[in-house]
């Protein structure tokens, strides 16, 4: 372990004080908006929504010049995947670990409750959230944290050969510590948001939060021996989702699933059980689903019919289409196409992160009154 910090090597606050910081709070309702927001927060993933009923939930974002801290809530299970952005470090972790509902899953292992993971840029993200979860993030420009890292004593610890084991295992009373830190945090701006435009706050939150950061980065990196071992069919499902996500709309059979994904039937079903909770056909149909839900979210209901739209994903049988399609997503299909999402609706249009002092945080369109 590395000495402890001193403190009269404290990084200073980012350069132009006050109107550094912002804040928002995004909230959503549907698959669809949650997407956009966490491609608003500078994610560029895809999500499928995996347990039915109507998706809620919502996000805080805080920017203190290069660093962004975001928490995320939601009430039904996402899959997530996708690149990183590049030149950033990315670090995730479990702001409300709790034994009564399933871990996060990302590459096919179950994470451990005391962990920091996603920090490999260069490789994609593959994670599977949980209901309940509240999940927090971190990201902030790789030379900058090397430079505050310098300026902390901590000129000797090898961030990047840390960074490309994805996963680091931390002390649980270190990762506490951080975990307990963030949500004080966000608790923080959600009840007296003028205290983040005050410079002081900001340099504040630095100093104590930089700190507790690099301390669990630094211990992870010590743990080599105990990382999760992979599962072994992993790779079998992320073949199969990659030819899926590439040919949404090609008929495709079992049989024929098995060969795009050089596997046996039985490691196939078996791997999609284990790490999505349903077989590969019933993936099939929940990745269909979301096909036509973009469409008819996009589509003129005076110009399209919701069977024709159907029929061209492979949903031959209007009623037994608009029962799996309301089971998934909590409404039928005609009320998307009702509510459809104007052409304004993107990840781009959703409310910027804003200044303050005092004013209440925006809610997202379309959702008045909902917090993160």
């Amino acid at each position: 372990m590395q000495p402890a910090f001193p403190a009269t090597q404290l990084p200073t606050a980012p350069a132009g004080g006050s109107g550094s910081a912002s804040w928002a709070h995004l909230s959503w309702s549907g698959v669809d908006e949650m997407e956009a927001v966490i491609q608003r927060l500078g994610q560029p993933l895809r999500l499928l929504q995996l347990d039915g009923g109507n998706l809620g939930g919502g996000a805080m974002a805080i920017t203190i010049g290069p660093l962004r801290l975001s928490r995320l809530r939601m009430d039904r299970t996402i899959h997530s995947w996708g690149p990183k952005p590049l030149g950033e470090l990315t670090i995730g972790l479990d702001l409300e670990p709790a034994g009564v509902r399933p871990p996060l899953r990302a590459h096919g292992s179950c994470l451990p409750e005391s962990c920091l993971f996603g920090l490999d840029s260069g490789r994609e993200v593959h994670l599977t959230l949980p209901k309940g979860v509240e999940l927090g993030m971190v990201v902030i420009p790789r030379d900058t944290l090397c430079k505050w890292a310098d300026q902390l004593g901590c000129g000797g610890f090898d961030l990047q050969g840390a960074c490309r084991r994805n996963l680091l295992l931390v002390d649980p009373v270190r990762c506490e510590g951080l975990r307990a830190y963030l949500r004080q945090i966000f608790a923080l701006v959600a009840s007296d948001p003028g205290r983040l435009e005050q410079p002081s706050s900001q340099r504040l939150i630095l100093e104590d939060l930089l700190p507790l950061l690099l301390e669990a980065l630094i211990h992870g990196a010590d743990q080599v021996g105990r990382l999760p071992r992979p599962s072994a069919r992993i790779e079998i499902v992320k073949a199969a989702q990659g030819w899926l996500h590439d040919h949404p709309q090609q008929p495709i059979t079992l049989t024929d699933l098995c060969q795009q994904a050089h596997a046996s039937r039985r490691s196939l079903i078996q791997g999609f059980r284990d790490h999505l909770g349903m077989g590969p056909m019933a993936y099939v149909k929940l990745q269909r689903l979301h096909g036509v839900r973009r469409l008819l979210l996009g589509a003129d209901p005076d110009q399209v019919r919701i069977g024709s739209i159907a029929a061209e994903w492979g949903f031959l049988n209007a009623g037994h289409f608009a029962r799996d399609y309301r089971l998934l997503f909590g409404e039928m299909p005609r009320d998307t196409l009702r509510h459809r999402t104007p052409p304004s609706r993107t990840a781009a249009a959703l409310p910027p992160l804003i200044r303050i002092p005092g004013r209440p945080p925006p809610a997202a369109p379309g959702s008045p009154g909902r917090s993160g």
